[in-house]
């Protein structure tokens, strides 16, 4: 068999840094895969690339894994095929790569594997194809529940500098929330906190529900941006499909750096803290795939790493103002032992006032005014300077504090009746 192969250009840099190659490549697309052979002659597969961009005349393509084995002899061969994952019921129980392949099953294989093939890059549904978001979701955690609950369809970002609990909050509202498939994406994590994760779904009566897709640390930046994107063509498979999805992705902070590493790569300028113009313009993109449509539904939780506690980081910035609410994990909760450490006042739902009827709603309003005077007279409480008597409304307020912050405390196996915690959340706020 004869292949119009081209060598691989040799800019040893490149091919060395940030899993790079360039080569003489005429005819290719941006997202098209590439296959790397060991030679001219020899029809086996070694790697795989993919064609991220373009300089003068030569193209710009990222490594699929990584770049051992690789030699001068190398040449590439085009597809002309993007990069397409098999979908069906058959993966409720699997643990995927970020090129779709399965690599672990939680559940036995169902008797039928009807599958078919989906390309990652896919557009979000126009406006005219959307529904609106007007059922509560159900997450089983008093303080979301309460205070900023969330709706079906709904784009939840998950705020939190290192070592907050936003895991611990992923398996509490796995374990909580009634849907019909959980698909989690693990982007850049830590080898040993995706075991962790993995031993702790294992035991979960939820197993036979969740896909999930995995791309550690190690693995290169266009294997994590694919990640992202496997997940997501996944949760929209079980959406078209007619299924209520829940759809996580720890963390969406991590497919932005990859998606600077990888525009840096191919000579794009930096813009904003270093973050190409690019990043920007792909962010919505992705973000705009959940939501309603007619007959199913992908409601999504997406994780964001903080620099630093008064949040000076451009992405989580740009995050925040697409999404549909954000919820934020406060390090000071978390050091007083105060789980979920969610920071009430920083969160909001944005479709809460569309989900929760009017006594609700009022109730809510009620207590964050109440901590909101907590807040406000923390410091004097704190240091023993506050003087009862003086004003009366302050005082209820401050004897409530204490009951009030063991009311949002919630341990992961606790299970919450719904109209139990409406009724406590009344008496606070009157």
């Amino acid at each position: 068999m004869k292949y119009s192969e081209l060598m691989v250009k040799q800019v040893h840099p490149l091919i060395l840094r940030s899993s790079i190659i360039e080569a003489e490549l005429k005819g290719v697309k941006i997202g098209e895969i590439c296959e790397i052979r060991g030679s001219v002659y020899s029809p086996k597969v070694i790697a795989r690339a993919q064609v991220i961009g373009f300089n003068q005349h030569t193209t710009v393509l990222s490594l699929l894994g990584n770049a051992n084995g690789l030699s001068r002899e190398c040449v590439l061969h085009p597809t002309g095929k993007e990069l397409v994952i098999p979908v069906g019921d058959f993966l409720c129980g699997c643990v995927i790569d970020p090129a779709g392949n399965i690599t672990e099953r939680f559940t036995e294989t169902p008797e039928t594997q009807l599958s078919h093939l989906c390309s990652i890059q896919a557009n979000a549904p126009g406006w005219q194809h959307r529904r609106g978001i007007y059922l509560p979701l159900l997450t089983g955690v008093k303080a979301l529940d309460g205070l900023m609950t969330c709706g079906v369809g709904q784009r939840v970002g998950i705020f939190s500098s290192a070592g907050c609990g936003k895991t611990t909050l992923m398996h509490m509202l796995i374990e909580h929330i009634e849907t019909d498939i959980f698909v989690i994406g693990l982007i850049g994590e830590r080898g040993r906190e995706v075991t962790e994760f993995m031993d702790i779904l294992r035991k979960s009566g939820r197993r036979k529900d969740c896909v999930m897709v995995c791309a550690t640390s190690d693995n290169s930046s266009m294997d994590r941006c694919n990640a992202v994107l496997v997940a997501t063509t996944i949760a929209e498979y079980f959406r078209d499909s007619g299924k209520n999805v829940v759809l996580f992705i720890d963390s969406i902070t991590r497919y932005a750096r990859a998606l600077r590493d990888l525009a840096l790569s191919a000579g794009e300028s930096p813009a904003r803290r270093g973050y190409p113009a690019s990043v920007f313009d792909n962010l919505p993109k992705i973000l705009e795939r959940a939501g309603n449509v007619e007959g199913g539904s992908i409601t999504a939780f997406y994780t964001i790493l903080l620099e630093s506690d008064d949040e000076g980081d451009p992405i989580a910035n740009e995050i925040r103002s697409i999404l549909d609410g954000h919820i934020y994990l406060s390090r000071e909760l978390a050091a007083q032992n105060h789980y979920p450490a969610i920071d009430i006042l920083n969160s909001l739902s944005r479709v809460a006032t569309q989900v929760c009827k009017s006594d609700h709603l009022n109730d809510a309003a009620a207590v964050r005014r109440k901590l909101a005077k907590i807040e406000e007279l923390k410091m004097f409480i704190d240091m023993g300077e506050y003087k009862f008597g003086e004003n009366q409304e302050n005082d209820r307020v401050v004897k409530q504090r204490d009951a009030l912050n063991q009311w949002l405390c919630q341990s992961c196996d606790e299970i919450v009746d719904h109209k139990e915690m409406l009724s406590e959340m009344s008496k606070f706020a009157s």
